[in-house]
């Protein structure tokens, strides 16, 4: 099996690995937020548009 480096990622040790998986978590946790976020302001512009009269 090879990552997106081209290496083999069965032969990596443990703590490697381990590094590597909590980067992507982190990265995953960062995604969540920002589309979580994007969701909310998309709709509390929808509300206020309504609100508005303009929708």
């Amino acid at each position: 099996m090879n990552d997106s480096r081209g290496e083999d990622v069965l032969r990596m040790p443990v703590s490697e690995l381990e590094l590597i998986r909590a980067r992507q978590r982190a990265r995953a946790r960062v995604m969540a937020w920002l589309l979580g976020g994007f969701v909310v302001l998309v709709f509390a512009i929808s509300i206020v548009k309504m609100k508005l009269g303009h929708g």
